[in-house]
């Protein structure tokens, strides 16, 4: 019956995708490409996409909105199947710790526009959100309820703040800011191993010109340095939180955890329910290398700092200082960007483990140089 259920959800929510597909004043946006990094080593290959529509309905000032993501990913529980203690990463696929993960998102909610003018918007929204996960195939579920399979329904709501857009076509200016509120009840999933948990969070993002905007979009000639800060903050409680709520940042659309976000650190790891992230990086956008096509190199130097407090199912024992830390990384990068999403190229750094209990488990020398990747812009 579950599966029956998710899948009629999902067949309404498409066949209603098509029909305001045809409509006017439809907004359209593709949120994020998903990627694979094990398929073939180190090369994040593009496995998945998610995509959102945004429909008016009768005045500016209303929207509906809906939003399909999917993907074939890799993903991690970084925790011995038997004593639940944090362990090294796996070296390879092994369906117990390391596996390839499947997932589907569907969702539909309303947006309440309170500020809607050519420099910025302001909205409250709600929106009800399913998901589905084929996760690690041997790991008990006695610590994480989503080890195995997630199948739930969420409801979030919360206001956003959105100024940011492109005044040249290789510099962004403005400020975008949420804070949302999430609540998965037992009742709504629909797995052997229920979720029950609530999730605020707190994303922050801010683009900073450090030299003259021209305000315009033809302006295909100049180099473009800006500042981008960003920050965010999780919290989690409930009595079965998952482990994929643990390890990322909810919101709208939400972003990796912190092991993926402070790069050069450890993807799916630190599995807490308050976490923190922020960063600055220092771009420098050279002139477009086509008139009509939007590519350019850009060139960029990063700082990441995350923190985390209180490791799910105290691995380290009741005393916060042991199942809390703090660490960082530095470093730079160099990508062409493509239509200003794809930023194709590769970057390197720093890991700095400033206070981490995890550091001596995840790393065999947690201060050390790294390097890696990059399909899209970090954020």
């Amino acid at each position: 019956m579950p599966k029956r259920i998710f899948f009629t959800l999902s067949l309404l929510l498409f066949c209603g995708s098509m029909y305001v597909s045809a409509s006017p004043g439809i907004s359209f946006s593709l949120n994020g490409i998903k990627t694979n990094s094990d398929i073939i080593a180190g090369l994040p290959l593009p496995t998945g996409a998610d995509l959102a529509l945004e429909v008016p309905l009768g005045s500016s000032s209303t929207s509906f909105t809906l939003r399909a993501a999917a993907g074939y990913e890799s993903r991690m529980i970084l925790r011995n199947a038997t004593t639940s203690v944090p362990i090294a990463e796996p070296a390879a696929i092994d369906g117990t710790n390391r596996f390839y993960w499947t997932n589907a998102l569907a969702e539909i909610g309303l947006r309440q526009y309170v500020i809607r003018d050519d420099e910025g918007a302001g909205w409250f929204f709600g929106l009800v959100r399913g998901k589905y996960e084929s996760n690690a195939t041997n790991f008990p579920t006695t610590l994480f309820a989503d080890a195995q399979s997630a199948q739930s329904i969420s409801g979030i709501a919360g206001i956003a703040f959105d100024s940011t857009q492109w005044r040249e076509i290789n510099r962004k200016t403005g400020t975008y800011a949420e804070l949302s509120v999430e609540y998965s009840p037992q009742f709504a999933s629909f797995t052997s191993t229920p979720t029950d948990y609530t999730r605020a969070n707190l994303t922050a993002e801010t683009f900073i010109p450090l030299s003259p905007e021209s305000r315009t979009l033809r302006n295909p000639s100049s180099i473009a340095p800006y500042l981008v800060l960003y920050g965010a903050g999780d919290y989690a409680m409930g009595s079965n939180i998952p482990q994929e709520v643990l390890t990322t940042f909810g919101g709208l659309v939400g972003t990796n955890g912190i092991g993926d976000m402070v790069r050069g650190t450890q993807p799916w790891g630190y599995e807490s329910p308050a976490k923190a992230f922020a960063s600055a990086e220092l771009r420098i956008a050279g002139p477009s290398l086509f008139k009509k096509l939007i590519v350019y190199p850009v060139g960029y130097v990063f700082a990441d700092a995350a923190g985390y407090a209180g490791l799910y199912g105290s691995p380290f024992g009741s005393d916060l200082a042991d199942n809390s830390g703090v660490f960082a990384s530095t470093g730079a990068g160099v990508s062409l960007s493509v239509v200003n999403f794809l930023w194709l190229g590769a970057y390197a750094g720093w890991r700095w483990p400033i206070y981490d209990p995890l550091a001596s488990v995840y790393y065999s020398n947690p201060q050390e140089f790294f390097w890696g990747f990059t399909f899209t812009a970090h954020y």
